[in-house]
């Protein structure tokens, strides 16, 4: 089994922390999950510099993004398994990836919009092994700035009221709603020892909230405070045994 050595995780908190004292790393998360499986395939959607998929260990590994900023020819070239495609997630999806392509763990961290993240949710559930797991990134963004689904807004509110550059991780919280709403078919946990990563796993939820589609778009940041339990918030340790407990069931 492919291993890398884990973060030092901090204490478990009922929301996912804005400022963790020993966060753990996205790449940490990644592979903690793919050393769940003996030889993982694995896709990751938006890779930017390729921090976090260029640190990871699998059988093969897939990166898509628009516009790769490292050299991802010479990655391919050095790291067997490893493929790029520099394009959308949406055209990956639609006219490359074929019928027998599967993966035991899809990273999803493209555009930072609900709705462009719900679209690749929707479309990595077609591509997912039985047992396999989908994890999303930046579903807690830090501050109210950070949740803009429009990323000119934050620049300009951050620049008006602090001069200081707010990160910026769009309106993606939205899609916890919308899983925990309309995929009951999966079960999940928002990692709160980080940033804020979503994790989902095949596993059925015997209840699910009456919400509509009107009433997930709707939400807002403060939402992510006034209805904290829908995160689900968990240490990372105890979501790789719930995923344990439920590939085994």
């Amino acid at each position: 089994m492919l291993k890398l050595e884990a973060d030092t995780q901090s204490p478990a908190a009922e929301l996912p922390s804005l400022r963790p004292a020993k966060p753990i790393s996205r790449d940490g998360v990644v592979q903690a999950i793919l050393n769940l499986f003996k030889a993982p395939d694995y896709l990751e959607i938006g890779v930017n510099q390729g921090k976090t998929f260029n640190a990871l260990r699998a059988r093969t590994k897939v990166a898509v993004d628009p516009k790769f900023l490292f050299d991802h020819q010479e990655v391919a070239a050095r790291v067997s398994g490893t493929t790029f495609h520099e394009t959308t997630s949406d055209d990956y999806f639609g006219r490359i990836a074929g019928a027998k392509t599967a993966f035991d763990v899809i990273y999803l961290d493209g555009m930072h919009t609900s709705e462009q993240t719900i679209r690749d949710l929707i479309n990595a559930i077609s591509f997912l092994k039985p047992g396999g797991v989908i994890a999303i990134d930046d579903v807690f963004p830090c501050s109210y700035m950070a949740s803009l689904p429009d990323r000119g807004d934050t620049r300009i509110i951050s620049k008006a009221t602090t001069g200081v550059p707010s990160p910026w991780m769009g309106d993606v919280f939205r899609l916890v709603f919308f899983v925990e709403t309309f995929c009951q078919q999966f079960n999940y946990a928002t990692v709160n020892n980080n940033h804020g990563q979503l994790v989902l796993w095949r596993e059925p939820r015997r209840d699910v909230p009456q919400r509509t589609l009107s009433q997930v778009a709707a939400k807002e940041y403060k939402d992510l405070f006034l209805e904290a339990p829908s995160f689900r918030a968990a240490s990372l340790d105890v979501i790789l045994t719930k995923i344990r407990q439920a590939q085994k069931a």
